[in-house]
């Protein structure tokens, strides 16, 4: 149960995050296939164009529109939107966020405070042995 609390916890974290700041994907399709994808940052270069060597101009072949390049670069940004435009909104946006982020503290600090035990240590004591039976020695039985 504590395990799920946790991961919970951390998903609507970044939840907030992501939907308060936004999000960068960069992906290359080389040859219609996803061949490098990218969070918050660009696509690393495309292998097929570090093969190539350049050539000099006097031995290009002339490139036709069909067969120009069978790679893309796609960027897709998710912004967030920010609809305050006033002062006063903007300062009330502020003091909001602050409280935000003073709960998110206290969540999280109860999540990974240690947590009382309800039963206390000494109720499931046991006592130790006695080597004998003291009532039955001092008791006097009448037959």
């Amino acid at each position: 149960m504590k395990f799920l609390k946790q991961i919970i916890l951390l998903t609507l974290t970044l939840l907030v995050l992501f939907s308060s700041t936004g999000i960068s994907v960069g992906m290359h399709l080389c040859g219609g296939e996803v061949a490098d994808l990218a969070l918050f940052g660009e696509v690393a270069d495309c292998p097929m164009e570090q093969q190539k060597e350049p050539l000099p101009s006097c031995h290009k072949v002339p490139v036709s529109d069909s067969t120009a390049d069978c790679c893309d670069d796609q960027t897709f940004v998710f912004d967030h939107s920010d609809a305050t435009s006033s002062s006063k909104a903007l300062i009330l946006s502020k003091t909001s966020e602050i409280k935000f982020i003073a709960a998110m503290k206290v969540v999280i600090l109860q999540l990974f405070a240690p947590e009382a035990d309800p039963k206390p240590t000494y109720a499931f004591y046991e006592s130790p042995p006695l080597a004998r039976d003291i009532p039955v020695l001092v008791q006097a039985f009448l037959l």
